[in-house]
């Protein structure tokens, strides 16, 4: 909701109601009724906003049409069709409905792919050539023959021609007469397996060396047909992958309108392509942007937006609470970061906790304050200073109406009434708190992943982003060794498992990578998955007649296929198979093919019902190069040391009632620890077993210190 708010502050009315949509869709801000109301006002201010900008941009729209449209004229007539369609882009993205727009690029496509589908023709009929020449001087006229034959059915070539009666003479002529008609079985009989087997080639090869014998034999003419037609099939499929998956690369790299022409060859094969027409859309919204809106203004100072609950009366403006903790919420935008100051209850600093993205060319700076109140108004001052040094400053009012019941006297009557039966609890506590000292009680975790939600702390802004972002991207989570990868995996597992959304029901399943052999990675991967999955859908989707030696990317893409159907077939909900990949470091000592596959199974017809979230140290360093096949395809998320607040309460939670705390234990161990949680588990670990040893309840800075100078002992 404050990222939609943002948004529309910026002008961007488009994403600020795509956050309002994302918002409403999950379904947290149902939980309040003023937070919902705040959100129907704010959709109503950004789609009035957006009608008054396209208003506005009017003239200007018919001006990059009017010469969008003639340039790609002028550019088609010399032929030069993909600058004609870049043109053209421009035109379309202010004004997608325009008929005469529309028409010219309906033709510049065709005209585009009637040229590369020529080019591709001849160009592959040259590898086919060149190939089967390869096979009939090593002796293998049946591959030679059937390439050959690709090569006629794309039109006459004397040499092919000349080539493939040599290859059947050179068939026939191996074949004695008397074992022709058992040569022709046992060949279509070979022919059948391997296309029941998916393997069109090898049956492809078997056909020839049949037709070489009889050129008449219908069942053999008859499957050579099929298969060609569904290895050609196969082929445009490929055709349309590789040119979605350039589409989305430049517009990764802001290409605009290279992003355009790639994804409008996709739709001139096939029209209602969705990815095809996702990316369209997308590119024309950011061209349209660039084009209409105004050149961005010099510094200024930030500004700054409240999670607002005020309401005036009497003509005063503040938020009027019963509770006498606040929680103050809201963002600052500006062209940098920006630093927070907050003053609250008699002028008092108070501490704000901060975060801040990127939107565009400006940041978002998130800030939360918590802060005790007095009874009757409070006045909070916020200030925030960009890196240019401006500033700006907010007041926002809040007016403590504290309860009867919580006047002191009652409160003091209230606390004799209880007092037997706080007393039984205080006993039952010191009961409880001795069995869990007997048997060493010591609930830190060092070495293994957290899987307890009661002992993972620090990371639940992290998780909210990978939730909200996981509906239609994947993401790259880098950070060093033992920072919480892992851990984070498995939380957001659970969080899956349990999630609530409207549209989606979402299959998560992890799977560690680490050990795992390039030979048998896909077949890895299939298990897991499939083992995950067991309970929801068996064996559906798994094929028996394949040996998990043997296991290939494309067994992987037909059983993930089946698979994402059998899943579909349970839910009246789109589905998201989520890969929760760790240890993906793995990949960088693979083969750079294996990589390449598995990026095409992102890139398949059923790629809309997969994603994935993957780990790991080194990988980001690896794939940011422009080599990669995982170049610009992950949204990055680094995974760093938890806020201060969260390593205290790490800390303090797990032993609190068990064990007492000396002051500044909790600050010291963070201190020391660097805010990672592995190594504060893992000094907390340590620490509990001393107390245990010398028969002691009381954590104190001398046990730390002790710790850490024997940890330096052992560096030494």
């Amino acid at each position: 909701l404050r990222l939609g708010i943002a948004y529309h502050h910026l002008g961007q009315n488009d994403a600020a109601l795509q956050a309002f949509d994302t918002e409403e869709r999950l379904g947290v801000v149902r939980g309040s009724a003023a937070a919902l109301a705040e959100l129907q006002r704010q959709r109503q201010l950004a789609l009035d906003a957006r009608q008054q900008a396209a208003g506005g941009a009017g003239p200007r729209m018919a001006d990059v049409l009017r010469q969008s449209v003639a340039e790609a004229r002028g550019l088609a007539q010399q032929r030069k069709l993909d600058e004609a369609m870049n043109a053209l882009g421009r035109g379309l993205a202010v004004a997608p409905e325009d008929r005469e727009a529309g028409e010219l690029m309906a033709t510049l496509r065709s005209q585009v792919l009637t040229r590369d589908r020529a080019k591709e023709a001849a160009a592959a009929a040259e590898r086919d050539l060149q190939a089967a020449r390869a096979h009939l001087e090593g002796g293998r006229p049946e591959q030679a023959a059937s390439l050959l034959r690709q090569v006629l059915a794309a039109g006459p070539n004397a040499e092919a021609s000349r080539l493939l009666a040599s290859a059947q003479e050179t068939i026939a002529a191996a074949t004695a007469a008397g074992t022709r008609t058992a040569r022709i079985a046992e060949a279509l009989a070979a022919a059948r397996r391997f296309a029941a087997g998916g393997k069109a080639p090898e049956a492809l090869a078997q056909l020839e060396l049949v037709l070489a014998l009889d050129p008449q034999h219908a069942e053999a003419s008859a499957l050579r047909t099929r298969l060609a037609a569904a290895q050609g099939e196969a082929q445009q499929h490929a055709r349309l992958d590789d040119q979605l998956a350039l589409a989305q690369g430049h517009l990764a790299a802001r290409r605009f309108e290279e992003a355009l022409s790639a994804a409008n060859l996709v739709l001139a094969v096939d029209h209602g392509q969705p990815q095809a027409l996702d990316l369209v859309r997308r590119a024309y919204g950011e061209i349209s942007r660039r084009l209409l809106s105004d050149p961005a203004a010099g510094n200024i100072p930030p500004a700054i937006r409240f999670a607002d609950l005020r309401r005036e009366e009497g003509g005063t403006l503040a938020e009027r609470v019963r509770e006498a903790q606040l929680r103050l919420n809201g963002i600052a935008i500006d062209r940098s970061p920006v630093t927070i100051a907050v003053r609250g209850p008699a002028g008092r600093s108070v501490p704000a906790t901060t975060s801040s993205q990127q939107v565009g060319d400006y940041y978002v700076t998130e800030f939360q304050v918590q802060s005790p109140l007095p009874a009757g108004p409070t006045m909070f001052r916020v200030v925030a200073t960009d890196r240019g040094g401006l500033s700006s400053t907010s007041e926002y009012a809040v007016i403590y109406q504290r309860p009867w019941f919580r006047w002191p006297p009652l409160q003091a009557l209230a606390l004799i009434v209880p007092g037997t039966g706080l007393a039984g609890l205080l006993l039952w506590r010191n009961r409880r708190r001795h069995r869990r000292l007997r048997r060493r009680f010591n609930p830190y975790i060092a070495g293994g992943p957290v899987f307890a939600e009661e002992l993972f702390f620090g990371r639940e802004a992290l998780l909210q982003r990978i939730l909200q972002t996981i509906h239609t991207n994947s993401l790259l989570l880098h950070g060093e060794r033992r920072i919480g990868k892992t851990s984070i995996l498995h939380q957001l597992r659970r969080r899956l498992e349990r999630m609530e959304d409207r549209e989606y029901q979402f299959y998560p399943v992890y799977v560690d990578l680490q050990g795992t052999p390039e030979e048998k990675f896909f077949a890895t991967l299939a298990d897991q998955i499939f083992e995950t999955l067991a309970p929801v859908v068996g064996d559906a989707g798994r094929s028996p007649a394949v040996t998990r030696a043997g296991y290939s990317h494309h067994d992987l893409v037909r059983e993930l296929h089946d698979l994402l159907r059998a899943l579909q077939e349970r839910s009246v909900k789109r589905i998201k198979l989520v890969l929760l990949i760790d240890e993906v470091d793995e990949l960088n000592h693979y083969d750079p093919r294996v990589n390449q596959k598995l990026r095409s199974l992102f890139m398949k017809r059923f790629a809309e019902s997969l994603v994935a979230v993957v780990a790991g140290v080194r990988i980001r360093k690896e794939w940011e190069k422009e080599t990669s096949p995982w170049y610009n395809f992950f949204e990055e998320v680094e995974v760093d040391a938890i806020a201060a607040a969260s390593a205290r309460e790490l800390v303090l939670r797990p032993i609190r009632g068990v064990f007492r705390v000396e002051a500044g234990v909790a600050e010291r161990i963070t201190a020391i620890s660097a805010g990672r949680p592995y190594l504060i588990q893992r000094h907390c670990l340590a620490l509990v077993n001393r107390l245990h040893d010398e028969g002691r309840r009381t954590l104190t800075l001398a046990d730390v210190e002790a710790l850490a100078a024997r940890g330096r002992g052992g560096e030494g």
